[in-house]
């Protein structure tokens, strides 16, 4: 099964995905998790359509569609980013 540790994460990146050494984590992940990390992982390096493609793979659909609809795989620098552009232009107005 592929995973985040396939495409050598950074400290930073694993500061978002995981604690856990490569060995642990592909001993406990499942395949929905290992997804979702590899959407966020993407996510994270601006690779938007890899990103969507592996969160696309992910078989709990239920799951998919309220953590998109939610935003919840949109990497937390990005939502701060976009957040304190929004902020930035309504002070500025």
């Amino acid at each position: 099964m592929e995973t985040i540790f396939d495409y050598n994460p950074t400290p930073e990146e694993l500061r978002y995905l995981t604690d856990e050494t490569a060995d642990a984590y592909r001993g406990r992940v499942g395949p929905d998790d290992a997804l979702r990390a590899l959407s966020i992982l993407f996510s994270l390096r601006g690779d938007e359509e890899r990103a969507d493609w592996y969160a696309n793979q992910i078989s709990d659909k239920v799951f998919l569609r309220f953590t998109f609809n939610n935003y919840d795989l949109i990497p937390p620098s990005r939502a701060a980013n976009t957040k304190s552009s929004a902020l930035s232009a309504s002070k500025a107005a």
